[in-house]
C-alpha cells in the first residue's frame, strides 16, 4: 500500500468518527484572553447590522480570527475562507489565483456568483464575481461569514451569504517595524510591515513558480489541453489610518502579472493517446486594483456611515495572436451606505440608505455599461420576552439598469429563542436577489435577444448554537430555493461561451459544527456537511434535476500553543462533486478533494518569528474546479519575521 494511501485511510477514517465540524471556541468569560485563538467571538458585526454576541444572533456564522490566520499559515484571505466548512471556490492556480475574467471565486452553500465579499463595508464584488486578491492577509483583524439569504441588508449578490473582512485599526501604544522573508519551491514573498498609534502600513512584493501540467490532462481526464498556469509577480499596498476616534481611512492597491500558456492535443487514430495537435497557447493579464474606504463610527449617535469605491482594470495579451486581448476592461464601483441604529429599551431598530453604482468599459470593443441603485433598508428585533426574540427586515431596491429596471422588496424574518444564555436556537427565513452582470445588456445580446432574468429566491434554515464548559456545538438544517440561476453554454458554430438562465437552483442541507478545547495547550475542530445543490434543465425532455456542486463537506483541524511553539493541522474533505462534460476531455465527476495543510511557528525571541508551512501534504491531484484546474502537489513555505 502506497503512502498516499495510508494517509488517505487515515484521514477518511478520522472522519468516521467525525459528524460534526466548527472553529474552536473558549467556553467561558473567564479563560477568552489566555484562548483568544479560539474565542467564540461576543460580537458578531455584520449578521445583523448591530453588534451582537454569536449566540444572540439568528443566522449561521463563522468567524475567522486574525490568530486563526497566523497560526493555520493561510497564504491569503481566500484560503482562509475557503477551509471553512460551507465555503468552496473556484480557482484558476493557486490560492484564488485570477486570470483575467477566469475569476477565483468563493462559493457559500453551493451557489457559484452568489456570495457578496465586503472589505469594511464596501462591496468587492464586480462583475458578481467576489475577489480578496488585493488584501493582505497581515491587515485582517477578523474575517465574519453569514451564510444564507443576506440581501435584505446587504442588497444584491448575497444569494448564498455575506463575507466581511475586517481591517485592523492601528492602536499600537509604541511604534513597530517589522521585516518579513517567505521562500517556497513554488512562492517567494517580501514584506514590511508599520504599526502606529494612528497609522498602519503593509508593502508586499511576491513571486511565483510556473506550475507545469496545471490541469486533469489525459486520454481519460476532463482536458487535452496541457496547461501551464501562475508564473509572474504581484505587488500590495494596504494603509489604515485612524483620522479620528470615529473616523477611520482603508486603503489597497494590488498590480499583478500572471502568464498561462499550453499545447493543445488531439486523439491518436483508435484513441488510446493523445498526440499534439498543434495550436500553442501563451497569454498573460496585468491586474490592477484600488479599493478605498472612509467609515464613521459614532460612538455615542448610532450612525454608521460607509463611502468607498472599488477599482479593477485587467489588460491581457496573447503572445501566439501578437495582440491584446478583446476582453480587457476597466470595472468600477462606488458605494454610500448610512444607518442608524437605536435601542428602544429591550428592542432595537436599524434603518438606513445605500446608494451603489457598478460601471464597465470594455477598452478593446469600445462598450461600456452603468448601473446604479439606490436601497432604503430597515430592521427591527422586538424582545417580546427575556428568552424570544424576533426581528423583520424589508430592503426596497430601486436599480437602474442599462437593460431593464428593476423594483425589488426583499423581506426577512428571524427569531431566536435562548434557552438559557449558552443555549439558543434560531430561525432565518430571507429572500436573494442578484442582477446579471451590468455587461450582460451588450456581451450576450446575440445569444439572449429578449435579455437575462435576474436571479431571485428564498433561503429557509434553523439551527441551534450550544456552547457547555470547553466545547461548542453548532447545527443547521436549511433550503435554498432559487430561480433564474445564471450559467453558461457553448456555441459551437461561434466557438463562444455566453451567459443563460439555466434554470431553477435548489439545495438543501445539513452543517453539524463542533469544538474542544482540551487545555491551554491543545485544542480540535472537527464536523462535516451534507447537501444536495442541484439546478434544473428547462430545456430537458423531463427537465431533470442536475448535480451543481459537490455534497459532502468534511473538517478536521487540530491546534497546538505552549511556550515558543504554535502548531496546526487543518484537514478540509470535498467529496460527491458534480458531473462535468467538457469541449474536449472525458466527461466525468470531478474527483474528490482531500487538502491536509500544517503550519509550525516558532518565536525564537521578543523580536524574531519562524514558520514553517507544508501544503498538500499528501500531494494529491486536487481539481480546484469543474474545468479541470489543479491545486498545486506538496509544497512548503519558510518564513522569518523580525521586529525593530
Amino acid at each position: 500500500m502506497t503512502r498516499e494511501k495510508k494517509w488517505t485511510l487515515a484521514v477518511l477514517a478520522a472522519f468516521a468518527g467525525a459528524s460534526v465540524v466548527g472553529t474552536a471556541y473558549a467556553a467561558e468569560q473567564a479563560s477568552m484572553e489566555r484562548m483568544e485563538t479560539h474565542a467564540l467571538s461576543d460580537t458578531v458585526v455584520t449578521a445583523q447590522r448591530r453588534e451582537k454576541r454569536d449566540l444572540d444572533t439568528p443566522a449561521t456564522t463563522t468567524i475567522i480570527t486574525a490568530k486563526e490566520i497566523e497560526k493555520a499559515g493561510y497564504r491569503n484571505v481566500f484560503e482562509a475562507i475557503d477551509q471553512q466548512i460551507g465555503s468552496t471556490s473556484t480557482s484558476y492556480g493557486e490560492a484564488g489565483q485570477d486570470f483575467g475574467f477566469a475569476a477565483g471565486r468563493l462559493t457559500l452553500r453551493g451557489y457559484d456568483r452568489g456570495t457578496l465579499v465586503m472589505v469594511n463595508g464596501v462591496p468587492m464584488n464586480l462583475k458578481n464575481y467576489p475577489s480578496t486578491e488585493n488584501i493582505p492577509a497581515n491587515m485582517v483583524e477578523r474575517i465574519e461569514i453569514v451564510k444564507g439569504a443576506a440581501s435584505t441588508l446587504y442588497g444584491a449578490e448575497a444569494m448564498g451569504g455575506v463575507v466581511n473582512i475586517i481591517l485592523k485599526k492601528p492602536t499600537a501604544q509604541e511604534s513597530e517595524f517589522k521585516l518579513s522573508q517567505t521562500v517556497g519551491n513554488y512562492f517567494k514573498k517580501s514584506e514590511a510591515i508599520y504599526t502606529g498609534d494612528r497609522i498602519m502600513v503593509d508593502v508586499s512584493r511576491e513571486w511565483s513558480k510556473d506550475l507545469p501540467h496545471s490541469n486533469g490532462f489525459g486520454i481519460s481526464k476532463i482536458s487535452w489541453v496541457d496547461w501551464w498556469v501562475g508564473k509572474g509577480k504581484k505587488s500590495r499596498v494596504g494603509v489604515a489610518a485612524q483620522l479620528t476616534d470615529e473616523l477611520s481611512l482603508n486603503y489597497n492597491y494590488m498590480e499583478g502579472d500572471i502568464t498561462r500558456g499550453g499545447l493543445r492535443y488531439k486523439k491518436n487514430g483508435a484513441g488510446t493517446a493523445l498526440v499534439p495537435e498543434g495550436t500553442k497557447y501563451n497569454y498573460r493579464y496585468n491586474d490592477l486594483r484600488h479599493t478605498v474606504s472612509l467609515v464613521y463610527q459614532g460612538k455615542e449617535n448610532g450612525i454608521h456611515a460607509v463611502l468607498g469605491y472599488n477599482y479593477r482594470k485587467t489588460d491581457g495579451y496573447d503572445y501566439i495572436a501578437n495582440s491584446k486581448n478583446s476582453s480587457n476592461a476597466v470595472m468600477d464601483g462606488q458605494i454610500l451606505d448610512v444607518q442608524k441604529n437605536w435601542k428602544l429599551g429591550k428592542d432595537s431598530m436599524v434603518l438606513g440608505y445605500s446608494y451603489k453604482r457598478e460601471g464597465i468599459d470594455l477598452t478593446e470593443k469600445k462598450r461600456s455599461a452603468v448601473r446604479t441603485g439606490n436601497s432604503l433598508y430597515a430592521s427591527y428585533s422586538k424582545q417580546f420576552t427575556p428568552k424570544f426574540n424576533v426581528t423583520l427586515g424589508l430592503r426596497g431596491e430601486f436599480i437602474n439598469d442599462p437593460e431593464e429596471d428593476q423594483r425589488v422588496f426583499m423581506p426577512q424574518f428571524q427569531t431566536n429563542y435562548q434557552f438559557d444564555r449558552n443555549t439558543a436556537w434560531y430561525i432565518n427565513v430571507g429572500k436573494a436577489f442578484q442582477m446579471p452582470t451590468v455587461d450582460d445588456s451588450f456581451r450576450y445580446n446575440n445569444f439572449n435577444p429578449t435579455g437575462l432574468k435576474p436571479e431571485n429566491g428564498w433561503t429557509y434554515e434553523t439551527g441551534v448554537k450550544i456552547r457547555r464548559g470547553n466545547d461548542t456545538w453548532k447545527a443547521a438544517v436549511y433550503h435554498m430555493d432559487m430561480k433564474n440561476k445564471i450559467g453558461w453554454r457553448y456555441d459551437r458554430a461561434t466557438d463562444t461561451h455566453y451567459a443563460v438562465n439555466t434554470g431553477q437552483f435548489r439545495n438543501t442541507g445539513i452543517e453539524l459544527e463542533y469544538a474542544k478545547h482540551f487545555n491551554d495547550a491543545w485544542s480540535l475542530t472537527l464536523g462535516g456537511a451534507v447537501s444536495n445543490p442541484e439546478i434544473q434543465n428547462p430545456t430537458g425532455i423531463n427537465k431533470d434535476w442536475v448535480q451543481d456542486a459537490g455534497r459532502i463537506e468534511g473538517v478536521v483541524r487540530l491546534d497546538y500553543q505552549m511556550a515558543k511553539w504554535q502548531g496546526n493541522l487543518n484537514l478540509k474533505y470535498l467529496g460527491d462533486r458534480e458531473y462535468t462534460a467538457q469541449r474536449y476531455g472525458a466527461a466525468q465527476d470531478v474527483p474528490d478533494k482531500i487538502q491536509l495543510n500544517m503550519n509550525v511557528i516558532y518565536t525564537a525571541g521578543k523580536d524574531d518569528v519562524v514558520s514553517l508551512g507544508i501544503y498538500n501534504l499528501l500531494n494529491r491531484e486536487n481539481y480546484s474546479n469543474r474545468y479541470g484546474n489543479l491545486d498545486l502537489g506538496r509544497n512548503f513555505r519558510l518564513t522569518y519575521t523580525h521586529a525593530f
